[in-house]
């Protein structure tokens, strides 16, 4: 892992690191009426409503978690590794890396040490997920199914990574989805058509210097 300063690019312009994964699609097309935002809706399944209030206390928690993830279009997961410690956090999916402090994010290619001074979330689009899937990424996704549900979810407990995890399994048009989320309140699993994401182990232990793109993050 190069030791040497990270070299940026800045010819593209920002965007903020909750986009994706807070704000609902927009309405509209570049040839039609003006894009609109729609909000997005509450969840009135008492299932799935457990799993989206855990993992909205993700970013409260300070954690370091991995992660296998699947796109259904792969036959071997990409390793991930999500770092957090009093509202900074490194997200590491593969070969790309984002580091974020709340008000700065910046976006790295590992093996180029290459960094762009937002978050870039095209770089990891292949896996189906953006750099928030372990929290409000796939918490927005639970509460847009839950209001496309085509009956009650069906809620269970479950152990994985060797701790307590509630899930809830919501059918939608094509078939189930699966979310479970940790009692600390991070994702845990997600079984659906376009990816698989498991949680393969958790701890409330943070280094702070692994925070540091400068550091290798160990996968």
């Amino acid at each position: 892992m190069p030791t040497t300063r990270r070299r940026r690019s800045t010819s593209i312009g920002r965007w903020g690191s909750n986009a994706v994964g807070t704000v609902a699609l927009l309405a509209g097309c570049s040839t039609g009426p003006r894009p609109t935002l729609e909000p997005v809706p509450t969840v009135d399944d008492p299932v799935a409503g457990v799993v989206v209030e855990r993992l909205d206390r993700a970013d409260a928690v300070n954690f370091t978690a991995t992660y296998d993830i699947t796109p259904s279009s792969a036959t071997e997961p990409t390793p991930a590794i999500v770092r957090q410690l009093d509202g900074r956090s490194r997200v590491t999916i593969g070969d790309v890396d984002y580091l974020t402090d709340g008000t700065v994010a910046e976006t790295c290619r590992r093996s180029t040490a290459e960094c762009v001074e937002y978050v870039d979330n095209a770089r990891v689009s292949d896996l189906n997920v953006t750099n928030r899937f372990w929290s409000d990424g796939f918490s927005t996704r639970l509460t847009v199914d839950a209001a496309r549900r085509v009956g009650f979810g069906e809620g269970h407990t479950d152990t994985i990574a060797d701790r307590s995890a509630v899930c809830a399994t919501v059918p939608v048009l094509g078939g189930d989805k699966l979310y479970c989320a940790l009692d600390e309140g991070v994702l845990a699993r997600y079984v659906g058509p376009d990816v698989t994401v498991e949680l393969t182990s958790f701890s409330n232990d943070v280094d702070a210097a692994t925070l540091s793109t400068e550091v290798d993050p160990g996968i």
